[in-house]
């Protein structure tokens, strides 16, 4: 049964900066160019964002508040759902960001063969003059077997 009592849970603060080689990297791992975004106050790429949660205060823990150990088990299953950006800019090379994260929503569908649980863990990234910058939500699907 999803953990329903999870939603709202805060998960806390973290500070990063944007490091243009990290930045390149990543392009290239995504089949972009990296020249485009090469110097200070460079965009970053469109999924960016998503990197971003496995920096800084919480430790390269990117499901940080979620009871990962109550959602393994037999007959379960932990995939990468789906992940989604709210821009309202492009986070910057160079800037440092604030992000602070919550779980958002918890639901389950079932199946014939299995009950699937859905944890939505939401990162809201502001500037130093504390703009929105985008928000990152991730879903993580619990595949729970039946019988």
């Amino acid at each position: 049964m999803a953990l329903t009592d999870l939603i709202g849970t805060e998960l806390g603060m973290q500070t990063i900066t944007i490091e243009q080689g990290p930045v390149r990297a990543f392009a290239t791992a995504v089949h972009d160019d990296p020249d485009a975004y090469t110097g200070p106050g460079s965009p970053t790429p469109p999924t960016w964002p998503f990197s971003m949660s496995y920096w800084g205060a919480w430790a390269g823990d990117a499901t940080a508040g979620l009871p990962i150990e109550k959602l393994r088990g037999p007959g379960r299953m932990i995939l990468h759902g789906e992940q989604e950006f709210d821009y309202r800019r492009a986070p910057l090379v160079g800037e440092t960001l604030t992000g602070t994260g919550q779980i958002s929503d918890v639901y389950e569908k079932d199946t014939s063969s299995a009950t699937m649980e859905f944890y939505v863990r939401e990162v809201t990234w502001r500037d130093a003059a504390g703009d929105s910058v985008v928000t990152e939500r991730f879903t993580l699907i619990v595949r729970a077997r039946k019988g």
